[in-house]
Order: C-alpha cells, then structure tokens, then sequence
C-alpha cells in the first residue's frame, strides 16, 4: 500500500504543479496578446501597430484592448494614421482550442483617422490599405512575405469567424496642405460588418484585416468627400475608396464600396 500512497503523493504535487504553471501562464496571457498585435498587425501594415494595454479573461471569454495605434507609413508628418479608444471583443468560450475560433462580437469605440497627403498628393490611408492587401495576397498564396513579416511566427494561420464587428463614435482628421488643400475635422459614419469568414470555415488574420481596412477605408471615403477635398486626392487615392471619389457623392460611396464589402465577405 506504501507505493500507492506515494504515487498519490506524486500525482498531487504534479497536479499542483500544472495548477501553479496555468495560474502563470494565464497572468502572462495579456502581455502575450499584446506582443502578437503588435507583431502580427506590424506585418499586416507593414508600418508600426502599438498597443497601449490588453486585459484578457478567457473563462469569462471576453478582452479589452486600449490605445492601439497604427503609425503613418514613411514620407507623412503626422505620427498615426489611425487610433483605435478602445476595442472591446467577445468570444465563443467553447472555441477557444478550436479551429475556427469564433469571435461572438468586435467593438470599436471612438476612433481617430489622420487622412494625409503628401507634396505628391498621396494618401496614407490609401499606402496602408495597399500594404494590408499584398499582406492577405502573399498570405493566400503563401508567396514571399514583406519586409516586416520575418518578426511573424511562422505557424499555420488560424482562422477566425467574426460574427459581428461594429465601430462608431469616430473622427476623421484630414491634412491637404501639402498639395494646397485644406484641414479639415470631419465625422466617421461607423459601420457594422456580420458574419466575416462564415461561408469560408473561417478567415485568416490577413483577411479580416483587408475586409476591415476596406470598411475603414470607406467610412474615411465619406468623410473626405465631405470635406471637398476630393479635387486634390482624384487618382492618387486607389482602390475602390478612389473609384468612388472620383465620383463623388457620399451615397455613392456608401452603395459602392457596400459592394465591395458584400464581395469580400462572401455574400
């Protein structure tokens, strides 16, 4: 019986062992989903995604991101493109060791958008929107990855089902100086995106990042054309956001890039 009792003995402390290495694992759990932003999100971008705070609590199945940034690509003054308040996420507890993991609900509270132009009359948002493309193309294919993906894991992708994505209370500030335009504040429309990657078993990172920027970028499109400073953006603002400004008109905008949403989405 001697031995039973010290295999009892064994397995006890190993259990409290396995108790004490999750207890730790989990205290490190918000510095670990920092870190993967910021790397992930600087290879997406291809320029610099900071993040000022995360707080993860996955048997609650819930996290709150605070401060996350998006910095301006090289050749523009202002030090972000993008400041996201506050990103709040539920997630589908019984996915989390699944693949897809299931996000119950994204959001996004009180954005800011820097438009910028540069003496070119190129627009930051644009050189970012075209970043997160090649990023999700290279991704797809699995081809050569950009100059900031060698900090990636190296991991296959997990995919993700995003069931609803919604940002509101934004602002957009846009800079023309550069080209002899105006600066101008201007107010994000916000948007609600359903059901990302559903049809498809799930979406990569890199894909969610493109359908978000294209949300992104044509709640920015809006603004803009808004402003009246369409004249000085004309064809150096790409993608559908440019088509449409081209254009003109916010509805326009809105019903077209719609499309382009739906597309990307799958519906």
């Amino acid at each position: 019986m001697r031995w039973r009792r010290t295999l009892l003995i064994a397995a006890a402390a190993l259990a409290a062992l396995v108790a004490v290495a999750v207890v730790v694992a989990l205290g490190r759990l918000d510095g670990i989903v920092q870190r993967a932003i910021e790397t992930r999100g600087s290879a997406l971008t291809q320029t610099a995604v900071r993040v000022g705070s995360v707080h993860v609590s996955l048997h609650e199945g819930w996290a709150t991101l605070q401060g996350l940034s998006i910095a301006n690509p090289p050749g523009f003054t202002a030090p972000y493109a993008f400041e996201l308040g506050e990103i709040t996420v539920r997630i589908a507890v019984g996915s989390v060791f699944s693949d897809p993991l299931v996000i119950e609900e994204i959001g996004i509270a009180a954005p800011r958008v820097t438009c910028e132009l540069d003496a070119a009359g190129k627009s930051n948002v644009d050189g970012i929107r075209r970043a997160v493309e090649s990023s999700a193309h290279h991704a797809k294919r699995g081809g050569t990855p950009g100059p900031h993906d060698r900090a990636a894991p190296a991991a296959a992708e997990r995919r993700l089902i995003i069931e609803r994505l919604a940002l509101h209370d934004g602002e957009v500030y846009v800079d023309a100086r550069a080209v002899g335009g105006p600066e101008q504040r201007e107010k994000l429309p916000g948007f609600e995106l359903t059901d990302i990657g559903v049809k498809h078993g799930g979406a990569t990172p890199a894909e969610v990042g493109r359908i978000v920027v294209t949300a992104l970028a044509r709640d920015v499109a809006v603004a803009v054309a808004a402003t009246q400073v369409e004249r000085y953006i004309g064809k150096q603002f790409g993608g559908p956001a440019g088509e449409l400004l081209k254009k003109g008109g916010s509805e326009a905008i809105r019903r077209g890039l719609g499309d382009a949403l739906d597309k990307l989405l799958g519906h």
